[in-house]
C-alpha cells in the first residue's frame, strides 16, 4: 500500500513539474516575447514604439538614445539595424492606397478619416538606403490562426496612425539628437539574427569592426 502511495505521488509531482516546465516553455517562446527579445538585442537597448506582426514574425521599434531602429522578419529570425538619421519616413496603405504619410522631404499627408473597414493595411518605412531602401509591416490581417493583431480594421488602421504620428515627431528631431551613440556606417545585411536554441545568444548585427576600419 506504501509503496502505491508513493507511486502516485509521485506521478502527481511529476505531472506538475511538466505542466509547470510546459507553460514556462510556451511563455519563453510566446511570438510577442520572442520579438521583443530579438528587438532588444538587436537595439542593444530597451525596443521603443514597438509594432508587431506577430502571426507573420515581423517587427519593428528604435531607441532614440541608441539612434537605431530595428526591423525584423521571418519570426525574428533575420532583420536590419539602420541609423534613425537613415530613416525618411513611413506611410500607411489601407487595399493599396496610400491614406497617410509623414517624410522628412516629402511633408506629410494627416489622416483625416479612419476608415472601418479595410480587407488589408500595411505600415510601409522608407531608408536611405539604396540597397534595402523600405520595410513593410501588415498591421491587418497579421495574425493568422487564434484572431488577429487587433480586433478590427479601424484598430489596426488607429494603431499606425498613432505610430506614424510619432514618427512624424521624431523626424522633426534635429539630426545630431539622433546620432547612434556607435555609429554604423550601413544597416547589417538581412543575415540570421538568432538560431533556434533558447538560450538567445547575441544576434550579429554590426558590421565586421575591421571592414569599417
Amino acid at each position: 500500500m506504501n509503496d502505491a502511495m508513493r507511486l502516485v505521488l509521485l506521478l502527481v509531482i511529476a505531472a506538475v513539474l511538466l505542466t509547470a516546465g510546459g507553460a514556462l516553455l510556451a511563455r519563453w517562446m510566446d511570438p510577442q516575447r520572442r520579438l521583443t527579445r530579438y528587438l532588444r538585442q538587436a537595439l542593444g537597448a530597451e525596443p521603443e514604439a514597438v509594432m508587431m506582426s506577430r502571426g507573420l514574425g515581423r517587427a519593428l521599434a528604435f531607441n532614440i538614445d541608441a539612434g537605431k531602429i530595428a526591423v525584423l522578419w521571418d519570426g525574428g529570425r533575420k532583420g536590419l539595424v539602420y541609423r534613425l538619421d537613415q530613416l525618411m519616413g513611413g506611410e500607411m496603405m489601407v487595399d493599396h492606397a496610400v491614406i497617410c504619410r509623414v517624410h522628412r522631404q516629402d511633408g506629410r499627408i494627416p489622416l483625416n478619416e479612419i476608415p472601418m473597414g479595410a480587407h488589408r493595411a500595411v505600415l510601409r518605412l522608407v531608408f536611405d538606403n539604396p540597397r534595402d531602401p523600405e520595410y513593410e509591416l501588415e498591421l491587418w490581417p497579421s495574425y493568422v490562426g487564434r484572431g488577429h493583431e487587433h480586433v478590427s480594421p479601424a484598430d489596426a488602421i488607429q494603431a499606425g496612425r498613432k505610430w506614424l504620428t510619432g514618427l512624424d515627431s521624431l523626424l522633426r528631431l534635429p539630426k545630431a539628437s539622433t546620432a547612434p551613440v556607435r555609429t554604423l556606417t550601413k544597416p547589417a545585411a538581412p543575415v540570421p539574427v538568432l538560431p533556434d536554441e533558447d538560450d538567445d545568444p547575441p544576434p550579429p548585427w554590426d558590421d565586421d569592426e575591421e571592414a569599417e576600419r
